[in-house]
Formats: structure tokens, C-alpha cells, sequence
């Protein structure tokens, strides 16, 4: 027993043990309270969702913690000859899902184990780390060293590209994210990163310009603003005119990527725009969402008094909208505790990224601190309205144990990185 607890301790600094338990506990008090009903004079309402919900993600952190326990224990080296195996295991398990995964809700997510059910596209973002860790790490930046950036983007873009077809445009999103943060710390110039975003950008200004604005002056004045950036930054003349025409090109090509999309994907980015647009309809989430977290005012509704999450008036509460939950019953200060464990998380991410003695862990850790930033921030604008619903959980605190593991198993190798990467 003292063995199988001594194993179960995490070596090493606390800290990142410590802000696990501390925001995997949190999630559990949001979600026992989701599961309890309202009591009226004459009745206590439904809340909408069991109490089985908290009982098993009491069971998911648990292994969760067993998976940051084996995480922080497996020698580094051991992981970075075996990441091209992780990586083809992710691609042929996307490939698996997309073929023999049950349709729900007109998506294949999931792999069915009785009751559990596991999504290969979580784990697909570790593979991701490791895999871009390992060839960023072998071949470091020189002058005009382009093949690294090429073959990360390849390796990228098949993994996103299946996850889009499932279709999962939240999970799929972040891959990309995860790329453009480790090749950034891999010594890219901002000027690169600035060609490979800007194409993007350009398109959504774009689709703004003909869809909800029906003007065409704020995508013209983009471009007139990007030609003065690509003059100041010194872009050589050829590359400066492959840049704009790239931009113009993903700008006129919109349209027919926005043919490409679902409907319901359609409708709520075009609500996103517009809240007003359907506030029953594709707005409901984030109209109730937004009202959640704005009637907890600085101190919040108080625990278990929410009547947006226990009159089921706010969906999603215990997965992708549970932080409402925290704004309505806690308030400003009770969110302002959850986003401080965040960023203590996150900058001690940051700190383990930069004191690593060998450029496979460095990157291995910025990659874990590249996944916790892009949930984190962009379920978080989602909640508050700020971004289109795209369905990304909030680390140990939405309830579903595959993100659960995959949050558990890139904190454990951020405290692998910070113990032993001296052994490594």
C-alpha cells in the first residue's frame, strides 16, 4: 500500500500537482451543484442532469490522476523514439472512428466501450505534441531552414483534416493552435508566422464584409492596412505580391468554403455576429449563457441558488457551458479564483518550457501549455459570447473523460519535464 501511494505522489516540484487537484476539485463542486435541483415552495425542480454525472467524474479524476502519475514517471527518451508509433496509432484510430464509429447526432466522435465512451481526437493532440516536439527538436532553426516548418504543417494538417471530417470543428481547431505556439518557441520570425496566419484572417474579415455588413470597404481596408504592414516589415518584393495574392485569394475563396460548412455551423456563426439573429434558436446557448454569468454580479447568485444552471434554463452546463455556472453561483470572484489556477497552471507551464535542458522536453511542455491556453481562452469566449459555439471543453472542469485524460496526461509530462529531464 505505502509503494502503491509513494507511486501515486507526482515527483518533483507540487506546484503543478497541487493546481490539478485545486481545479479538478473546483470542477467537482460546479458539477455537484449542475446536479442539484432548485427548491421551490412546493417542490424542488429537476436540474436535468443525474447526479451519476458527478459520481463519474469523481471515477475519471481519479484515473486522470493515475495518468499524470504515469506521465510524470516515464523516461522521456522512451516517448520520443516511440512518437512516430503514437502518431500513426492517432491517424489510423481517426481514420477507425470515421468508419466503424457509431453516428451521433450526425457526427463520428467516439469509440464505445459499454459505458465508456473515448474520443481518439484527444489523444491525437498528444500524439501531436510529441510528434512535432521530436522533429523540432532534431532539426533546430537555421537560415532558410523551411523542410522542418513544411513537415510540421503536413503532420498537422492530417490530423486536423480528419477531425473536421467527423465533423468536430471545436476539437479540430486545436491542432493549429497547438502548431503555431510550438513553432513559434521553435525560433520562427514573427514575419513568417504573420504569412501563415494572415490568409486566415483575411478570409474572415471577408466573409464579415460580404455576409453581415454587405460592405465591401472593411475587407478592402484590411488589404490596404496588410500592404503597409508587408511594406514596413521588409518583405522582399516577390514574396510580398505571393503574400497579398494569398490573401485576396482566401478572401474571394470564402464562399466557397462557406458552402462546405453545416448548417448548424452556418447558422451559429452567423449569429455570432448577430445575437439578436435567433436568441430561441442557434443564440440560445450563449443569450443564456451571457445572462448566467451576468446576473452573478461580483459575489454570485450563491452555491447551488443558480437559477439559469437549476432551472435548466442554460445547456450544455455541465460540459462546454459549465463556467457559466461559475459566473452565476460565484460571481466575479469565485470566476476570477478559477481563472488565477488557470494562469498559475499555465505560467508554470511556461517556466518548466524554459528551464528544460534538452529541446525534445522544451517543446514537449510548450506544446502542454499551447493545449491548456487554447481551451482555456477559447471556451471561455465562447461562454462569454465572444467567439462562435464551437463545443470545447474547459479543462477538469467540464464533465467527459477524454479531455479529462488528455488534460491529465500533458500535466503529468510538464512535471516529467520540471523532475527528471536531467535523467532523460
Amino acid at each position: 500500500m505505502r509503494t502503491l501511494l509513494a507511486w501515486l505522489r507526482p515527483p518533483g516540484d507540487l506546484r503543478l500537482p497541487l493546481l490539478y487537484l485545486a481545479l479538478g476539485v473546483y470542477g467537482l463542486t460546479v458539477l455537484w451543484s449542475v446536479t442539484e435541483g432548485i427548491r421551490g415552495p412546493y417542490e424542488v425542480f429537476d436540474p436535468g442532469v443525474a447526479k451519476s454525472v458527478f459520481w463519474r467524474q469523481v471515477i475519471w479524476l481519479g484515473l486522470g490522476w493515475t495518468t499524470l502519475s504515469l506521465a510524470a514517471r516515464v523516461p522521456l527518451r522512451h516517448l520520443e523514439a516511440l512518437t512516430s508509433v503514437f502518431y500513426l496509432g492517432a491517424l489510423a484510430a481517426l481514420v477507425l472512428v470515421l468508419a466503424a464509429g457509431p453516428l451521433v447526432a450526425g457526427a463520428r466522435r467516439w469509440f464505445d466501450f459499454g459505458p465508456i465512451r473515448l474520443q481518439p481526437a484527444e489523444m491525437a493532440k498528444v500524439c501531436l505534441v510529441l510528434v512535432l516536439a521530436r522533429l523540432f527538436a532534431r532539426r533546430l532553426p537555421e537560415r532558410g531552414q523551411l523542410r522542418p516548418v513544411a513537415a510540421s504543417f503536413g503532420l498537422t494538417a492530417a490530423l486536423f483534416l480528419l477531425v473536421l471530417k467527423e465533423p468536430d470543428l471545436g476539437t479540430a481547431l486545436a491542432f493549429p493552435a497547438i502548431w503555431l505556439l510550438m513553432l513559434f518557441w521553435y525560433g520562427t520570425s514573427w514575419t513568417f508566422l504573420l504569412a501563415v496566419v494572415s490568409p486566415a484572417l483575411s478570409a474572415v474579415i471577408s466573409f464579415y464584409s460580404e455576409t453581415v455588413a454587405q460592405r465591401a470597404w472593411p475587407w478592402g481596408l484590411y488589404l490596404f492596412l496588410f500592404m503597409g504592414i508587408l511594406y514596413l516589415a521588409r518583405f522582399r518584393l516577390g514574396a510580398g505580391v505571393l503574400l497579398l495574392l494569398g490573401n485576396i485569394a482566401t478572401g474571394l475563396g470564402i464562399p466557397l468554403l462557406w458552402k462546405l460548412l453545416h448548417g448548424y455551423q452556418q447558422e451559429r456563426i452567423l449569429t455570432f455576429f448577430d445575437p439578436a439573429r435567433d436568441t430561441q434558436g442557434a443564440g440560445y446557448q450563449v443569450f443564456q449563457s451571457k445572462v448566467a454569468i451576468g446576473s452573478g454580479g461580483l459575489f454570485g447568485a450563491g452555491y447551488l441558488h443558480g437559477t439559469q444552471k437549476g432551472l435548466a434554463f442554460l445547456p450544455e452546463r455541465h460540459t462546454d457551458f459549465i463556467f457559466a455556472v461559475v459566473g452565476e453561483e460565484l460571481g466575479l470572484l469565485g470566476a476570477s479564483v478559477l481563472l488565477g489556477l488557470f494562469l498559475a497552471l499555465i505560467l508554470r507551464g511556461l517556466s518548466v518550457a524554459e528551464g528544460a535542458r534538452r529541446p525534445f522536453a522544451s517543446f514537449v511542455a510548450i506544446g502542454a501549455v499551447a493545449y491548456l491556453c487554447f481551451h482555456v481562452v477559447v471556451n471561455i469566449s465562447i461562454t462569454c459570447g465572444l467567439l462562435p459555439v464551437t463545443g470545447v471543453p474547459l479543462p477538469l472542469l467540464s464533465y467527459g473523460g477524454s479531455n479529462l485524460l488528455t488534460t491529465s496526461f500533458l500535466v503529468g509530462l510538464l512535471i516529467n519535464v520540471g523532475a527528471h529531464d536531467y535523467e532523460a
